[in-house]
């Protein structure tokens, strides 16, 4: 299959990533960070790039900074020996993992201010600090 950034730019969830059919997708998401990306060398076959230049895992990821608190949402990166279209590609995909685990957040009600109660949700709004702030990691 031959990926466009428009096509790119229209993923929102897993389900989006998915349909991409690059690989079996991964994911853990939950109150104390995460993973979702594809296997690096699935990201390589799908974008006709040097696996070498690819980590392992490709896609989106958060450290758990404690005291329920979650950091800012980061990519994996690539080498810098990657450029021009196939770059632009990547950093896409990068960009709609982000997405795709934001939005699984979201479902799972990890962002919500206020829980179920009406009690503010202390930790919800800690993270979305600390992402405002951009704070990753907490070491």
């Amino acid at each position: 299959m031959k990926y466009n950034i428009k096509q790119l730019r229209k993923v929102q969830s897993i389900a989006d990533l998915e349909a991409l059919e690059i690989g079996a997708l991964s994911y853990d998401i939950g109150y104390r960070g995460g993973t979702l990306g594809f296997n690096g060398s699935d990201v390589a076959t799908a974008f006709d790039v040097d696996p070498n230049y690819l980590p392992h895992h490709f896609g989106a990821y958060v450290n758990y900074l404690g005291g329920g608190i979650r950091g800012a949402l980061n990519v994996s990166g690539f080498s810098d020996k990657v450029t021009g279209r196939k770059a632009d590609l990547l950093n896409e995909l990068q960009d709609a993992c982000k997405r795709a685990y934001l939005e699984a957040e979201n479902e799972q009600g990890l962002n919500e201010t206020t829980d179920n109660e009406g009690e503010t949700n202390w930790d919800a709004l800690a993270t979305q600090r600390a992402r405002d702030a951009g704070i990753d990691k907490a070491y």
